[in-house]
């Protein structure tokens, strides 16, 4: 998993870090946006992949592929998470080698809709 270090924390108790890889997310509607980049000395690939509701969503994944030694690879998505009970969100990182200088953002919005 990767790790996520908060810059700003949820006084609302909705959206809490449990440690840095997990977020717990209390029942209801969010609004995830997450971009991740890195740089990879030689062709490789990258592969960051959601999961909450118990299991991995790669529909919602991000996926790059590099073909040159130095090649910086990057991707965003957005979603919507419907949590009907309490949830853990965390990202998976996959690839043939670890990216340097990588970069992780994500912001998280509970939005005001009943479940």
């Amino acid at each position: 998993m990767i790790a996520l270090f908060p810059d700003v924390t949820d006084s609302t108790g909705n959206i809490v870090q449990t440690d840095l890889q997990r977020i717990s997310l209390a029942p209801g509607y969010y609004l995830v946006s997450y971009k991740v980049s890195g740089i990879f000395d030689s062709p490789n690939y990258m592969q960051v992949t959601p999961s909450y509701n118990g299991t991995s969503h790669l529909e919602t994944g991000i996926y790059f592929a590099t073909s040159a030694n130095g090649s910086s690879a990057a991707g965003s998505a957005f979603f919507i998470i419907r949590a009907p009970t309490s949830t853990v969100l965390s990202l998976t990182y996959s690839g043939s080698a670890n990216a340097k200088e990588g970069d992780v953002n994500m912001t998280i919005l509970k939005l005001e809709r009943d479940i």
